[in-house]
């Protein structure tokens, strides 16, 4: 058998890997000399498109006889081509569960702490499909997958409105079709969209407002109150103290990137497990104090109510706290 005979004989014998209709590994053996390496894959990968081949070539998922290459390298053939596709088994997550209302045009989530709303990169709003293949399980990658008609019909974000940080579990809109995403994008620009959410403080908080500018310094990661941020305004109330911490219900009056909790921290209350505040130190203040230390940052969006993208009409949804919420409560009055 020549050379081309046998590199084809091979090529189909190295053929991808997947787990419940997800790309999870692939290796080919080069039998077409002169291609490009982002043309070669598109042609091996049925059904992806070559921006998202690209994108993949261009993270480092893409080897060519172990080493990483660029798009635009030629093949000369015989090489073996290795794509490692994130190992996420996101079909085993229970997305179905999760969704509290669907209809025509819109799903309402109740995100589980821990997963992200979408990427940490850039990436996946160029070529969606890249959300599903991040190496961390995110809301976006899983409406990619598990909403399709939603991405034919050309959702672009792949349906995402708002965000939820990772920590924070709770309530989540996504759009299924464009004029959804358009009225819901306006809705939340507009400041009509009405959120309230749980969050237990470190500290004791009575009822107040607080409106102070929220940004980000350059070159820093913590949001913070400062005078060069953008205007923001938060509602808390009360709920119940327990052993010097405070469950409060929060009312973002705007939409500032983790706004509740700059105001929450201004105020001299930060919210409890605040990855941006509680390090070593306020964790053995915690511990000298008897209290147990939370299971995550303790915030829940717990409400919503928006005007329906298609009628008009309020739609108001809520969702409980989640069991570790709970029983850290409970933790603390026993």
């Amino acid at each position: 058998m020549d050379r081309a005979g046998l590199c084809r004989r091979r090529s189909r014998l190295l053929a991808p890997r997947t787990e419940g209709g997800l790309m999870k590994a692939a290796s080919f053996l080069a039998d077409v000399p002169g291609l490009r390496l982002d043309q070669f894959l598109t042609q091996r990968l049925a059904g992806y498109s070559r921006s998202y081949v690209k994108d993949l070539i261009e993270r480092g998922l893409v080897k060519v006889d172990g080493g990483v290459r660029s798009p635009d390298f030629r093949l000369r053939g015989g090489e073996v081509v290795q794509l490692a596709a994130a190992e996420s088994a996101w079909s085993a997550l229970p997305f179905e569960d999760w969704i509290l209302h669907e209809d025509k045009d819109l799903l309402v989530l109740n995100k589980p702490a821990g997963l992200l709303t979408h990427p940490m990169g850039d990436s996946w709003l160029r070529t969606p499909e890249a959300a599903l293949s991040d190496q961390e399980a995110n809301v976006a990658g899983l409406l990619f997958h598990h909403r399709p008609d939603a991405q034919a019909a050309g959702v672009s974000r792949c349906g995402i409105v708002h965000r939820l940080d990772r920590q924070t579990s709770g309530l989540l809109l996504a759009a299924l079709n464009p004029a959804a995403q358009d009225a819901l994008l306006t809705a939340f620009r507009d400041r009509t969209v009405e959120k309230a959410y749980r969050a237990l403080l470190w500290g004791v908080l009575g009822e107040t407002t607080v409106e102070a500018p929220v940004g980000r310094p350059s070159g820093r990661r913590k949001v913070k109150v400062s005078p060069w941020g953008k205007d923001a305004s938060t509602e808390f109330s009360p709920i119940e103290t327990v052993r010097g911490l405070t469950l409060v219900e929060a009312r973002p009056k705007t939409g500032r990137t983790h706004q509740i909790r700059a105001h929450a921290a201004h105020a001299g209350c930060p919210v409890l497990g605040d990855p941006e505040i509680f390090g070593p130190a306020e964790f053995r203040k915690l511990d000298a104090a008897g209290l147990p230390p939370p299971p995550r940052m303790m915030l829940h969006a717990y409400r919503i109510r928006f005007a329906h993208p298609r009628t008009g009409k309020a739609a108001r949804f809520t969702a409980p706290l989640p069991k570790d919420f709970k029983d850290y409560l409970k933790a603390l009055k026993a």
